[in-house]
């Protein structure tokens, strides 16, 4: 076995260690996928999703890529590890992956974008934090127009 020193990155998620604390961050994941994706030179925003936004599963034109659009799904679910703001938005167009549509994937270029104007966003976990569970949750109740259901998300941490 050989020392190779503290941890710097890892299957895509940077490591940056401190006397402060360990932040955790897929910044360089993330321009690698917007260079995959040609999403580098794009306007970034600094919402992921359009306020009350309803995606409908028959509206609009197919995609004619699908594997293009479930390769940036899977990228986009594997962002959230470090990227918990993300969720609800990637929950929301992850429901279409079976038959993507072009607002579909207008929507997941939103979140692309927002992803490149929030490249330094990261999980923090303090040195001489107290130990506390933090827990938040949030519901549109039967707001989904395809089916009526409930989309929810929740979020703890330790």
């Amino acid at each position: 076995m050989k020392d190779l020193g503290k941890l710097r990155y890892f299957l895509g998620i940077e490591v940056i260690q401190s006397m402060k604390g360990i932040w955790l961050l897929q910044r360089q994941y993330a321009l690698n996928k917007l260079s995959e994706y040609g999403m580098t030179s794009c306007k970034p925003i600094s919402i992921p999703l359009e306020q009350n936004v309803k995606l409908s599963a028959d509206e609009g034109d197919l995609v004619e890529d699908t594997i293009m659009y479930k390769r940036i799904m899977g990228s986009l679910i594997y962002m959230t590890i470090t990227r918990p703001d993300l969720s609800y938005a990637i929950r929301v167009v992850s429901q279409f992956m079976q038959t993507p549509r072009k607002p579909h994937l207008d929507a997941v270029r939103r979140i692309l974008r927002y992803i490149k104007d929030t490249l330094q966003c990261g999980i923090f976990y303090e040195t001489k934090s107290q130990l506390q569970v933090h827990g938040y949750t949030n519901a549109d109740w039967a707001n989904n127009v395809s089916n009526r259901r409930l989309t929810s998300g929740f979020m703890f941490s330790f």
